[in-house]
């Protein structure tokens, strides 16, 4: 079996896609099961570089960072994306990071959880080749290719690609606005609402790695990006690229919603109407304010991937009843959050970066990553 990795974001449409993958019958995914373990990773080689005391210097450690604006935030992501070498896997540590997946394995993919044991392994690469056969352990069938959806981990897949040589990454992209209005509305905890600011500038980070990634050796061929989009207008034809890109026939039962099913078995809970009517909810007017916010925090990244700002003016700038909206919503929201306290910072810091994109000026490499994490981002962006 060969390994597939897929990620997107939260609300991004990912179990979509990752159903659909799962009904084909040389494909078996899981959802979201393992980010305790990237977590874990990312830690292990901060560790191994001796750079661990640096996340007693971020927010929230717990969260993988969007890594702009600070360069504490930009050091420990720097130093993971240049790691490219097998280490170890420290066992002393697996209790306490069996029952972290576990729990999360809870929501979507309680069927590995009886199987945890076959993980550890005395190094990550093993690690990495245990849970393809985990993933797999229950399939029945021919499975060519094996592997789950971790949505916010794309960025390892530089570091297991290196790993594994053999494995192939699908990174999912939806339109910013769906994702930030399907956070705000479909979960009905207030306790589960991020900040806008704080989740937007998460999906802009995804859209700028998806960016990077379409530039390095180690995942040319290897790596499609696919559009939530494209999936509702025509499921099959992007199917079809998929399977294409996986060395494998195209079957047609892969698109049919009705055959989506949970973990245990049981029906998944949504339908045809469901995913059809998800896709231009935010362009209601009582919703402008969330739209314009979303897009003055994605926008130029968005636009690298086909989405266009509708409403933000990047002439005017923020309006008066945005700015107030963003405001109220850093201050009110009790979600997770990898912001810093100061507000004036969090809101500063993209204001700066605004004003960086109207008024080029020569600036060092540090503070390009600082304000859009690559160069060659930085580079695409100037050229739209």
């Amino acid at each position: 079996m060969k390994f597939l990795y897929t990620a997107g974001t939260a609300r991004g449409g990912t179990n979509f896609r990752t159903l659909m993958l799962n009904g084909h019958s040389n494909i078996q995914m899981s959802i979201d099961p393992f980010i305790p373990l990237f977590r874990f990773y990312r830690d292990s080689i901060l560790k191994h570089l001796g750079k661990y005391e640096l996340l007693d210097r971020v927010p929230n450690r717990d969260i993988l960072d969007d890594y702009y604006f600070d360069s504490t935030k930009l050091e420990i992501m720097e130093a993971v994306q240049s790691f490219d070498e097998d280490i170890e896997f420290d066992l002393s540590q697996w209790g306490e990071l069996k029952q972290q997946i576990a729990d999360r394995m809870s929501l979507a993919s309680m069927n590995l959880i009886k199987h945890l044991d076959n993980l550890p392994a005395p190094t990550f690469k093993e690690v990495f080749y245990n849970l393809v056969n985990l993933v797999a352990i229950e399939s029945q069938g021919n499975i060519v290719w094996a592997g789950f959806n971790d949505n916010w981990t794309s960025e390892f897949f530089p570091l297991v690609a290196r790993l594994i040589p053999d494995a192939k990454f699908i990174m999912h992209l939806r339109d910013p606005r769906s994702v930030i209005h399907s956070s705000e509305f479909a979960e009905p905890d207030p306790a589960k609402h991020p900040p806008i600011i704080t989740f937007a500038r998460h999906l802009r980070k995804h859209y700028a790695f998806a960016t990077m990634f379409q530039t390095m050796p180690e995942l040319k061929n290897r790596l499609l990006i696919t559009h939530y989009e494209a999936f509702l207008e025509d499921a099959d034809k992007e199917l079809l690229k998929i399977t294409d890109f996986l060395g494998i026939e195209f079957e047609s039962i892969m698109s049919d919603i009705d055959r989506f099913r949970k973990a245990d078995g049981s029906r998944w809970p949504s339908n045809k109407g469901d995913y059809k009517n998800s896709k231009d909810t935010w362009r209601h007017e009582k919703y402008k304010n969330l739209t314009e916010v979303t897009e003055f925090i994605c926008d130029p990244e968005m636009r690298l991937h086909g989405y266009y700002p509708e409403v933000y003016n990047a002439e005017k700038g923020l309006s008066d009843s945005a700015f107030d909206f963003l405001i109220n919503n850093v201050k009110t929201s009790l979600g997770w959050n990898t912001d810093f306290d100061e507000i004036e910072r969090a809101v500063g810091s993209e204001l700066y970066r605004k004003r960086i994109l109207q008024s080029p000026r020569n600036m060092s490499n540090k503070e390009i990553n600082r304000l859009f994490l690559f160069s060659e981002v930085y580079e695409k962006i100037q050229h739209i």
